[in-house]
């Protein structure tokens, strides 16, 4: 019998209630990857870091990142900050390779 455990599996309880805000974020991170341009960045390792972590920052709004006066600005839950190391991870695993394999395949600059 083979077991098969869903990415929600493995995640906490809580951390699996933020789905809606976890969309949120993957959907920054994956805004990034249209408009950065992979010949911008030595190498995969630096693109990836640089999405997920304009994705992150931009949710969190950290360093100002975000408008609060835009209407369709909305703060983080406390719950999503008081589990953000884990959103960080999960996102890094989620996305790391596949950036960097991104970096490869666009990464052409000559």
């Amino acid at each position: 019998m083979k077991i098969i455990i869903s990415e929600n599996q493995m995640m906490s309880l809580r951390f699996r209630r933020r789905g809606v805000e976890l969309d949120k974020i993957s959907d920054i991170i994956e805004y990034q990857t249209e408009i950065q341009d992979p010949c911008n960045f030595d190498d995969g390792e630096e693109y990836a870091d640089f999405c997920i972590n304009q994705g992150i920052s931009f949710y969190y709004c950290d360093e100002n990142y975000c408008d609060e006066d835009d209407e369709d600005y909305r703060e983080p839950s406390d719950e999503m900050i008081e589990v953000r190391e884990e959103v960080e991870t999960y996102l890094n695993n989620k996305y790391y390779n596949y950036l960097v394999n991104l970096w490869e395949e666009d990464g052409n600059c000559d």
